[in-house]
């Protein structure tokens, strides 16, 4: 295993599913290969059974990795996460942010008010509770890392899951904004947008007749798995990305290229 996290402490939100035994999560194999490569990893989320199944089998394989629960929406968890992560390890450089609620199958008329708010709640005010938390950890540390998980919906639309689709172009604004605010600190805000993923996530809308019509639309003749989109997460988290902020990284098989089969 190569170094490539060494002296980095990670904070990664929505990576519960970090463990091998079952279908993993793009955050989840992108905690897991961060603490395979040296780093110190803290993941939060709202699923402490699959949280707490990942962090003990990363333990037993000799990495460093912790949990705690984490409801994106609130203040008083992100402020007991960060503190946490800061008290395991005094530092904390890189936060991802893969937290995330569907709305599909609405149109607009026909979405709930308590809905909308929920899903912009979980996407966009999560963004921001989590940014505002670790933004002075991160000075402390002389920089760090913050990568928001966006979607390819961000570019695109459909003729439903529009709240979706709305809170993730909400995403890539936000970070460039924070972006632009955070330069001068060393920290770099970046979205990755995926496509079309077979993670815990859509497993339950994506049966094998589905995956099938969905990869005729990708150029590249597949729909992603994790790894397919842990690869730019772990690239933007890195300092191989040590310039590269307020960007947008499409992962999406080059989907939003292209007009689609015309048979």
């Amino acid at each position: 295993m190569s170094d490539r996290f060494k002296g980095k402490v990670a904070l990664v939100v929505g990576g519960a599913n970090a463990d091998e035994d079952h279908l993993l999560g793009f955050a989840g194999l992108a905690a897991l290969e961060i603490a395979r490569h040296g780093g110190k990893l803290v993941i939060g989320d709202i699923d402490d059974e699959a949280g707490n199944r990942s962090v003990k089998k990363m333990k037993e394989a000799g990495l460093t990795a912790d949990y705690f629960h984490l409801d994106v929406t609130s203040e008083v968890d992100w402020a007991g996460g960060v503190e946490k992560t800061m008290s395991l390890h005094g530092q904390l450089d890189i936060m991802i942010m893969a937290a995330g609620m569907p709305d599909r199958g609405e149109r607009i008329e026909t979405t709930e008010v308590d809905k909308w708010r929920q899903v912009m709640d979980v996407t966009n005010l999560g963004m921001f509770l989590g940014t505002r938390a670790v933004v002075e950890p991160m000075r402390k540390s002389g920089g760090g890392s913050i990568v928001l998980i966006s979607s390819m919906m961000a570019k695109v639309v459909r003729d439903q899951a529009n709240a979706y689709a709305t809170s993730r172009a909400g995403m890539t604004h936000f970070a460039r904004s924070a972006a632009v605010q955070y330069g001068p600190d060393n920290i770099r805000v970046n979205t990755v947008l995926p496509g079309w993923t077979l993670t815990p996530f859509t497993s339950s809308a994506f049966d094998e007749e589905w995956l099938e019509r969905l990869a005729k639309r990708v150029p590249l003749g597949r729909v992603a798995d994790a790894s397919d989109i842990a690869g730019p997460i772990l690239f933007l988290a890195s300092d191989e990305a040590k310039y590269v902020t307020g960007s947008e990284l499409l992962a999406d098989g080059g989907v939003t290229s292209w007009i689609g089969p015309m048979d």
